[in-house]
């Protein structure tokens, strides 16, 4: 179901802003977890006395229930409404956070996370098609702002691993979670305007398939993001740990270049979101990929900590500066009826692709070394970018 929404557009006054910004803090809640599991993998690793392999491996398993959770979660949205998705979606994220404070051994850890990821993966298909039905001349800027939510949660996470690693266990980070996103579910219940509905809802299967499967243009976009979601998500799991061992830096300069990583992304989105509204949405994503592998070049080949830390700098500025114009893009090309389902059938199909990443960089450490795995990621870059400048050239 799309419920209409009143012109003119906008992004933090009225109606729309107010629920523009719960589904942008509730974002930034959910992404929270996901942001403070990297910097704090050193000390789980430790205190669950597992291998970086068995923690890349955790971490893939919350990335694949995320993916296949992806289309179902979309048809929902589409069917029933955007808003009954979402709070399903904290309401899994919710039960996982209160777990993963409980947990104690590696099962009770993976299966925290795996409900999480449930969660998690509940998001991105009902809110980008809210977004959508919210806003359509600024919907490059909308998404970006949006997602910003993974930026300031990036940059709080890193702080509370110094903190909480000094003072607590690591489990000490995710409690206080469930107990900021409970009032937003409430929040949530009471701003949207749309229905709460319950019922049975068809998948559609065959009719989502044609229009994603069977678009070429779809299919080397799919081919693009899986790439993208690979490499990034191997980076993003082992940049501390990465640094820490190539580069021999302190934890706290370790989960600081971390905390870098997504205070680039602060001027990265936005900037990438409104660059998407006035240029070529694909060829600005483009452009942002070959940034990202230039980051990446700096990173393994530095000569000094400092010099790596500025790679890291230029990897963010592609490398978050991607997902707003790429989205913003398929939203545009897919039908409005079915947005959410469609986006969220390719997004299963990436994030399933992606979610190898953890599991690939921590697999690539025990045996060949961090630097290959993180130079396959830099050519990965360089891949996607060409295959979008190309496809952004064919379209013109």
């Amino acid at each position: 179901m799309v419920y209409a929404y009143n012109r003119p557009e906008r992004l933090f006054r009225g109606h729309t802003g107010r629920l523009f910004l719960l589904i942008t803090t509730i974002w930034l809640c959910v992404s929270l977890t996901s942001r403070l599991l990297p910097p704090l993998l050193p000390a789980i690793i430790d205190d669950l006395a597992i291998t970086a392999a068995l923690a890349g491996i955790a971490l893939t398993a919350e990335r694949m229930v995320r993916a296949g959770v992806e289309y179902p979660s979309g048809r929902v949205a589409d069917d029933l409404s955007r808003t009954t998705m979402l709070l399903a979606c904290i309401a899994f994220v919710i039960v996982g956070v209160v777990l993963l404070s409980l947990a104690t051994s590696y099962a009770l850890f993976l299966v925290a996370i795996v409900i999480f990821g449930l969660g998690n993966g509940m998001y991105s298909p009902s809110s980008r098609a809210l977004l959508s039905d919210m806003f359509r001349e600024k919907r490059g800027r909308a998404f970006g702002i949006n997602m910003l939510g993974s930026e300031v949660s990036g940059i709080i996470g890193a702080g509370i691993a110094v903190v909480i690693v000094a003072v607590a266990t690591w489990r000490a980070a995710f409690l206080p979670l469930a107990l900021v996103l409970l009032p937003l579910f409430v929040a949530l219940y009471y701003v949207s305007r749309e229905p709460i509905r319950v019922g049975r809802v068809e998948l559609g299967l065959e009719g989502t398939a044609k229009r994603v499967f069977g678009d070429a243009r779809l299919r080397l976009i799919l081919v693009v993001y899986s790439l993208y979601v690979l490499a990034a998500s191997g980076v993003g799991t082992f940049l501390p740990l990465f640094l820490i061992q190539v580069h021999d830096v302190s934890f706290a300069v370790a989960s600081s270049a971390f905390a870098l990583l997504y205070a680039t992304g602060l001027v990265a989105k936005p900037l990438g979101g409104f660059l998407s509204d006035i240029h070529s949405r694909l060829h600005v994503a483009g452009g942002c990929f070959f940034l990202g592998a230039v980051g990446l070049g700096m990173l393994v080949t530095a000569p000094t900590a400092t010099v790596a830390l500025v790679g890291v700098i230029v990897y963010a500025l592609g490398y978050r500066g991607v997902p707003p114009g790429l989205q913003a893009y398929l939203m545009d090309y897919f039908p409005n009826e079915s947005m959410a389902g469609d986006l969220g059938a390719m997004r299963t199909v990436y994030l399933f692709v992606g979610s190898l990443g953890p599991a690939y960089a921590g697999l690539s450490a025990n045996t060949i070394g961090f630097v290959p795995a993180f130079v396959s990621f830099l050519l990965f870059f360089a891949i996607g970018g060409v295959m979008l400048l190309a496809l952004g050239r064919g379209r013109s």
